[in-house]
């Protein structure tokens, strides 16, 4: 072993000291968290760079696995677009009692439902779940983006 090999180790073994000592010191874990964050993670210093790179074990996902996570939440969100709207559309078209949503939807369940001490919610509730539905493809369509731009794949306004 080298004279540059043994002082290495001799500073892997301080800073392994330092790192037990600094967790001992701070009682809380997201305190501590949010100092490694922004002194380490988050340092634009080169060295800090490759030390916290050197710490971390970053697998890319290959090119066709992120491909077909995004196909797969492209296609659910195509899904939960036609579901919201499917929910919204006869809110939108002026069916706002629970008898109209209920002949909207179903013809059979009219009794049902129409007798119970929720039918007066039934708008507001099937409201909300088309807009939850809506808002969750958007969610999906931009977690599609995300991997579809980590895969390599991005196209600006314009771009074909």
């Amino acid at each position: 072993m080298s004279a540059s090999e043994k002082n290495a180790e001799a500073l892997l073994d301080r800073i392994v000291l330092e790192v037990k000592a600094l967790v001992l010191l701070h009682g809380s874990d997201a305190e501590f968290r949010a100092k490694v964050r922004r002194k380490l993670i988050d340092s634009q210093d080169e060295s800090m760079k490759r030390f916290t790179d050197a710490l971390q074990d970053r697998q890319r996902a290959s090119y066709a696995h992120l491909f077909f996570i995004a196909f797969g939440e492209l296609l659910l969100a195509s899904l939960l677009v036609f579901a919201g709207m499917v929910s919204l559309v006869p809110i939108v078209a002026g069916v706002g009692t629970p008898a109209g949503l209920l002949q909207f939807f179903a013809q059979g369940a009219i009794g049902t439902i129409a007798s119970s001490p929720a039918a007066q919610y039934a708008s507001f509730a099937e409201f909300v779940v088309g807009t939850l539905l809506i808002l969750s493809a958007l969610y999906t369509l931009n977690q599609a983006a995300l991997n579809l731009r980590e895969a390599g794949f991005s196209a600006g306004p314009g771009e074909a």
